[in-house]
């Protein structure tokens, strides 16, 4: 059966129909004729569905007369009439070979070198290197997948900053991935002070090297010095031996913070006055386009008050590509509600302590809290006083 259909379709077929009172007799003709039907289909009475080979289909025209029926061609299919279809665009053909046979050749050069991995070394530098070294765009690729190897080893001895290095070829793209040294902070044992990092009450010092120049009670400024880099040796004969030294220590006091937030006693607040207004948009791509809109409000006086999105076709991103909004308007009056200073006190009370964690360094909690507050022209002022116990001591 399938070596038929084949055979068919290399030779051409035809969907034809019959229609008439005596299409049996037409088909019964044809087949005494030496005509090869198949997938006969009767869908009315006289109407009848057949395929047929297409140098066979002439053999029936003397029995459409005889038999007093009417036969129609609905279709033509097969490897004859397919070829016929496109040879009769030979340029579109033409055109579709040159771009594709272009493709492949363009395809098979290296246009793109992506460098990736470097944070202190230049890109540029690294892609004149690989130029010198003969990759660059317009190279083809079977001139450098030989030499990937070779490649490789000849940018790691151009590059002593790299521990690393490998080329990938992607397409088009030729991807240099490198990995930099990571070499480690330089280590200063010259000789230093320790300085006050900010404003404090001194409680505690803890020397391990070095001349206090404070003592505890002291109030001390940021950048004052604590620590002096020095020691001084008195030796048997009387003399007096100074050594710079690295200062080392810490210089633990009380620190002050302070948080002020200011809470209005008097607020403008939106109250709904009964216009409302729908507005139907839909969103393509970037583009917002209004659909229709249902009843108004005045212009100088209306909030959105309520947005529904429903998303009819998604994305490749996050966002939608085609969006159904509806906004809701409604007309508003704004009035001035006051608010009681006790309230006003407990919302700059939360804000305050909202923002201690930004304030305080890391690691350090506060000790004691002290707030005060006042009223002045509508608006509460309020202080939050944090007081904590740090190390203030840092190198100079």
């Amino acid at each position: 059966m399938l070596s038929q259909r084949l055979n068919a379709f290399f030779q051409g077929y035809l969907v034809a129909m019959v229609k008439g009172a005596r299409s049996e007799e037409l088909l019964n003709r044809g087949i005494a004729g030496g005509v090869v039907f198949w997938d006969i289909d009767k869908k009315a009475p006289g109407t009848i569905l057949f395929k047929v080979h297409a140098r066979q289909y002439a053999k029936l025209r003397p029995f459409f007369f005889r038999t007093g029926t009417k036969g129609k061609i609905l279709r033509k299919k097969g490897w004859p009439f397919l070829w016929r279809r496109v040879w009769r665009k030979k340029g579109w053909l033409l055109g579709m070979a040159l771009f594709l046979s272009m493709l492949l050749t363009l395809s098979s050069f290296i246009w793109f070198i992506e460098v990736t991995g470097v944070e202190t070394l230049d890109p540029n530098l690294i892609r004149h290197h690989l130029a010198v070294l003969g990759l660059a765009p317009g190279v083809p690729r079977r001139t450098i997948t030989p030499q990937r190897d070779w490649l490789i080893r000849e940018l790691r001895i151009r590059l002593p900053e790299v521990v690393w290095v490998t080329i990938r070829l992607r397409g088009v793209v030729a991807e240099v991935v490198v990995a930099e040294k990571r070499l480690p902070p330089p280590v200063d044992d010259g000789p230093r002070n320790m300085v006050a990092a900010k404003d404090g009450l001194i409680t505690e010092i803890i020397l391990l090297e070095g001349i206090p120049l404070v003592r505890v009670g002291d109030m001390v400024s940021h950048g004052d010095l604590l620590i002096l880099g020095e020691t001084t040796r008195v030796h048997l004969d009387g003399s007096v031996e100074k050594k710079k030294v690295k200062a080392a220590g810490e210089v633990r006091a009380r620190v002050w913070y302070e948080i002020e937030v200011d809470e209005p006693l008097a607020v403008l607040e939106p109250r709904v006055t009964g216009g409302q207004k729908t507005v139907y948009r839909l969103r393509l791509g970037n583009r917002l386009l209004t659909l229709f809109s249902r009843g108004a409000v005045a212009p100088e006086s209306f909030v959105c008050q309520d947005r529904a999105v429903k998303r009819i076709l998604p994305g490749r991103n996050s966002l939608s590509l085609v969006e159904l909004i509806k906004d809701t308007y409604q007309t508003v009056e704004w009035t001035t509600v006051q608010i009681p200073p006790e309230t006003a006190l407990l919302n700059a009370r939360k804000k305050a302590e909202s923002r201690i964690g930004t304030v305080l360094p890391a690691g350090v909690r506060p000790e004691k809290t002290q707030e005060d507050w006042s009223l002045q022209a509508g608006v509460l002022h309020y202080r939050l006083i944090i007081e904590t116990k740090e190390n203030i001591a840092v190198p100079d």
